[in-house]
């Protein structure tokens, strides 16, 4: 895997229904190119699925980030455990047995049954618990019957044709492309992709970067992606964790890693920890299983 793969994969992660042509065209490849590319991705099975889902604004769930240090003696099993929490929906593993486990919940009154549960299945003394913070926005109306039959079709095949998904619904296809848009438009859907580091240069780290008091969060953030752009997967803050941000980084190499790092420190941050990630799953969550019922 090289930039360019990254590259496709991150911006398949902010919008998995991104056409060919629009890669093709950010990239400037060809369109055989870059289907040839994604095709090798999915075939190497660092994409296991482009996803898609009603988004935090259209159903109102927080989401939440629980990290710490596991006593587990089986991390896979443990991974698959956790797994089955209705409300996880990812778990990554990194060195010294970190963990990493991001959530959904409906609202703030499931927060406490989830993390007691993940202390005391993953074996976390004392987990970290973030609320991710999101921009607040308005739903200009709820997501109606026809967009979830619509999303229940691209639940896990997210780049599917209109005219398939049309075929699926029992609707014209003019009709499904005006509510995708409309979906869209809303931000009332989540297009993203479920990757996973299986390439041998493929390396994920996750940086928990400590600021001192005072420190602007969100103009920190911005700086992180326009000075680490070639590396960044994400940055993600916290509502009730006011200085730390977390850096996921995608590098060829453990010295590329280091390097980042080394540049990090420069930074005047008050402190960062780097976690290095060996393995991680996606899981369905209550959301995925909402869209059947649907």
């Amino acid at each position: 895997m090289d930039e360019t793969d990254f590259f496709l994969l991150r911006k398949l992660f902010e919008n998995s229904r991104l056409t060919y042509r629009e890669l093709a065209d950010m990239t400037n490849m060809s369109i055989s190119a870059i289907h040839k590319r994604v095709k090798k991705l999915v075939d190497d099975e660092i994409i296991n699925a482009f996803i898609a889902r009603p988004s935090a604004i259209a159903l109102k769930y927080l989401s939440v980030l629980i990290f710490g240090t596991s006593e587990a003696k089986s991390m896979d099993l443990l991974s698959k455990e956790l797994g089955q929490h209705e409300n996880i929906n990812f778990v990554g593993i990194a060195g010294a047995k970190h963990l990493t486990i991001s959530a959904f919940l409906r609202d703030i009154s499931e927060l406490q049954e989830l993390s007691i549960y993940v202390s005391k299945t993953a074996q976390i003394s004392e987990p970290n618990v973030g609320i991710v913070s999101v921009p607040y926005i308005t739903t200009p109306e709820p997501l109606t019957t026809i967009d979830y039959k619509i999303l229940k079709s691209l639940n896990r095949d997210a780049r599917k044709p209109v005219t398939d998904i049309a075929e699926d619904v029992g609707l014209s296809a003019k009709t499904v492309r005006k509510r995708l848009t409309r979906m869209i438009e809303n931000n009332l859907v989540d297009f993203i992709i479920d990757w996973s580091e299986k390439a041998a240069n493929n390396l994920t780290t996750a940086f928990h970067v400590h600021l001192k008091e005072g420190t602007d969060i969100n103009s920190t953030i911005q700086h992180i992606y326009e000075k680490y752009n070639q590396n960044v997967i994400a940055c993600l803050s916290f509502s009730n964790i006011p200085n730390l941000i977390i850096m996921f980084t995608w590098t060829k190499s453990t010295q590329e890693s280091h390097e980042i790092q080394k540049e990090l420190q420069t930074e005047g941050f008050k402190d960062i920890i780097t976690y290095i990630a060996l393995s991680s799953d996606f899981y369905d969550c209550w959301i995925d299983q909402l869209l059947r019922t649907k």
